[in-house]
């Protein structure tokens, strides 16, 4: 069923939004977006394909391993510093030119302030697009999309 929705540029998943009541556990998305990234990859090598898993810092230690292995790439932590205050942060695995060099390393001391604000957000509601990740996905509608769209226009 995905095949006949494409042929896609872009595939994105996340782990549940905090606050979500769902009855399942954040582990279960990253395996829905694994299953639906083996059928939404293109045939074509020449066409340009993208994929980002982000997790809210909901993943469990083990489940992290888990992720690595299926999606065979190392999580990258982006982090939102605002002065010296570290205000959000969110766990990627993705497949986009230029992310890892974002990588930043949490401390214990971090993690766990970040995983006590999650908890009190998801009693709010929850934002619609991390702006995290926005920010990874902007560099490839001007350097990558654009190239290829300009690039496929008949001469």
């Amino acid at each position: 069923m995905v095949e006949k929705w494409g042929p896609f540029d872009l595939v994105y998943g996340s782990t549940q939004p905090p606050g979500c009541s769902c009855d399942r556990c954040p582990g279960w998305y990253m395996f829905q977006f694994h299953r639906i990234l083996q059928y939404a990859r293109p045939r074509q090598e020449s066409q340009p394909f993208f994929w980002i898993f982000m997790d809210k810092l909901l993943l469990t230690e083990d489940d992290q391993m888990t992720t690595v292995r299926f999606l065979q790439t190392e999580a990258v932590t982006l982090q939102d510093v605002r002065g010296r205050v570290l205000q959000n942060a969110v766990r990627v695995w993705s497949n986009i030119p230029g992310l890892k060099s974002k990588h930043a390393v949490l401390t214990p001391k971090e993690e766990e302030s970040l995983q006590a604000q999650v908890r009190t957000r998801s009693k709010l509601a929850a934002p619609k697009v991390d702006p995290l990740v926005k920010n990874c996905l902007l560099p490839l509608r001007e350097k990558y999309f654009k190239y290829f769209s300009q690039s496929s226009l008949p001469l």
